[in-house]
């Protein structure tokens, strides 16, 4: 292909999709979103169009409708550019600079590498291409790939974790609990490792209750491996601890949210649930409750719709979260 034929399928397939977002552009329009100029779009548009020797019955498969001053067209092809643009290529980078801190640390390097390849692929799309010259937009400075350090102190913990579950070991962890000012010693049989959401948890046998808990990794003190072993049961259900993503197996055993949903709501909930509504229309439910956070968040997206029963402490996180989301908002 020589240089001006390359430089006219180039601007070609700048052009074409433009058109067939569009019934009709004005041709200095197209041209200036083109970086070209109006007689050489003309050229272009009708080397595209003006053929010799079609063999019969064949059909055009784009179309284009020239008028005075606009262009119009119809086709089935060229929908969308060629390249990616530059909002989907931003799209791009930040769903994956979000994924990069939602990850658990072992899938991180699989992100990062991800997005390296990403930007490594993108080119600046051209501003004008004339005779044989090709001059590109002036590139943006490329933001670093960072993510939040990850404490040596956690690393070592998830490692003495993990070794923990695939040898089957207990471990003798110090816990801190959401609602303790100090942590407690604990022996656990880790029998999963999990992510839910942005937070990575162990579902483990507890000695001290002789009972299923869930310990949220970063509330985890101190890890180290204990002399004892054990088995997984083999009637142990991990879907039994999740539900919708979310971990449903408290640390302490009656640890649960009762709330009561107006009739606004509550026929909804009722039907998501699978349970009855009650006489006045509303409808109370018991959530197991294992992460008080998820519990504020939950009752902050029905607003006035919903009252929290049980326990106290919910209805107090609640109350101070929106003081806070007033404070916050207040000039």
């Amino acid at each position: 292909m020589t240089p001006r034929a390359q430089d006219q399928l180039e601007r070609l397939l700048l052009a074409l999709p433009l058109l067939a977002e569009d019934t009709e552009l004005s041709l200095a329009v197209l041209a200036e979103k083109v970086g070209t100029t109006v007689n050489t779009l003309l050229s272009d548009l009708q080397a595209l169009t003006t053929r010799q020797q079609d063999v019969a019955g064949f059909v055009e498969s784009v179309e284009l409708y020239l008028g005075p001053s606009s262009v119009g067209a119809r086709t089935t092809h060229f929908r969308r550019p060629m390249r990616l643009t530059r909002a989907e290529l931003a799209a791009l980078d930040l769903g994956l600079g979000m994924l990069l801190h939602e990850r658990p640390i072992e899938e991180r390097a699989a992100v990062i590498l991800a997005r390296r390849k990403l930007r490594d692929a993108t080119v600046s799309p051209p501003s004008t291409v004339t005779q044989g010259v090709t001059t590109r937009a002036p590139e943006a400075p490329v933001p670093p790939i960072n993510a939040e350090a990850v404490p040596d102190a956690l690393l070592q913990q998830f490692g003495r974790l993990m070794q923990a579950q695939e040898e089957r070991r207990a471990v003798r962890l110090a816990y801190q609990r959401a609602d303790a000012d100090t942590g407690e010693t604990r022996v656990v049989h880790p029998w999963a490792i999990v992510r839910v959401q942005q937070h990575t948890y162990v579902v483990a046998w507890c000695t001290a209750v002789t009972a299923v808990r869930v310990f949220r990794l970063d509330r985890i003190q101190h890890v180290e491996l204990d002399g004892a072993v054990f088995e997984v049961p083999l009637d142990f259900d991990l879907d039994r601890v999740l539900r919708d993503g979310r971990i449903f197996s408290g640390e302490r055993p009656d640890d649960e949210l009762v709330v009561r949903y107006a009739p606004p709501v509550a026929r909804w909930v009722a039907e998501r649930e699978g349970v009855p509504l009650d006489a006045d229309g509303s409808v109370t439910i018991s959530w197991p409750l294992a992460d008080d956070d998820w519990a504020v968040r939950h009752v902050l997206q029905y607003g006035v719709d919903v009252t929290v029963l049980e326990p106290a402490r919910i209805r107090h996180a609640v109350v101070e979260r929106l003081e806070a989301m007033q404070s916050a908002a207040s000039p």
